[in-house]
């Protein structure tokens, strides 16, 4: 009986730690991740590189883009409709700037929130300047943090 105390308690604690290895990744080392992926995004949208955005953003048709241009479904939607036909034909430069920035991780799934400004240079060398706030949600892979869903918005006129 002694013996199987023993090896019931092994298996116990073998199974806790089992759980506590695959544990998804949170806090601290979860937010560093995301601002990695969010300061490559910022990096992607004001250089307009389909090449660059391809490396954060999940390749699914399930990924979801809500504009106030639209809305766009999956990855081949994404780089159509707003690297290329929006920050690249749109756009001769292209300036996001984010404040504010909110990141929190739950397990394998993880959002960020945050108020941008950006300026720009249309394709007619016309000044472009905006504000507004954005919001992401993202999806741990096996190839990292990847953006699935993204809703931005321009700011309220003022009343």
């Amino acid at each position: 009986m002694n013996a199987r105390r023993r090896v019931l308690l092994a298996c116990a604690a073998a199974a806790l730690c089992v759980t506590a290895c695959a544990r998804p990744v949170d806090g601290d080392e979860g937010r560093k991740q995301i601002q990695q992926v969010l300061d490559t995004y910022f990096k992607s949208v004001n250089a307009a590189d389909v090449t660059l955005a391809s490396t954060i953003w999940l390749q699914s048709p399930d990924i979801v883009v809500v504009t106030p241009l639209g809305r766009t479904e999956g990855w081949d939607g994404v780089q159509r409709d707003l690297y290329v036909n929006f920050l690249q034909k749109a756009f001769l430069e292209r300036d996001l700037r984010p404040s504010n920035v909110h990141i929190h991780v739950n397990g394998n799934s993880a959002w960020a929130v945050f108020d941008w400004s950006f300026t720009a240079t249309l394709a007619n060398g016309q000044a472009f300047s905006s504000k507004g706030r954005e919001s992401h949600v993202y999806e741990k892979t096996d190839r990292g943090w990847r953006i699935t869903h993204l809703h931005y918005s321009g700011l309220p006129a003022p009343s």
